[in-house]
């Protein structure tokens, strides 16, 4: 699977569902955005968008699990 599929799936179940992501999600989510970060130095300009958008959405999903 791809990570923009990944996170997208993500996002659908924390819309649908009242309580947010589960942990399994949580941990999914986290290592999709280590991925990103480490993926995003080395692509070229015209898809860094694309995945800087990513990683933000990713980002947003992880908000509310941030430690204290």
């Amino acid at each position: 699977m791809t990570l923009d599929t990944v996170i997208s799936g993500c996002v659908i179940y924390y819309l649908d569902s009242e309580e947010g992501l589960d942990k399994p999600r949580v941990n999914i989510v986290r290592d999709c955005l280590a991925d990103l970060n480490g993926l995003l130095p080395d692509l070229n300009e015209e898809v860094c968008p694309y995945f800087e958008r990513l990683r933000r959405l990713a980002e947003l999903l992880l908000r509310p699990h941030a430690p204290g």
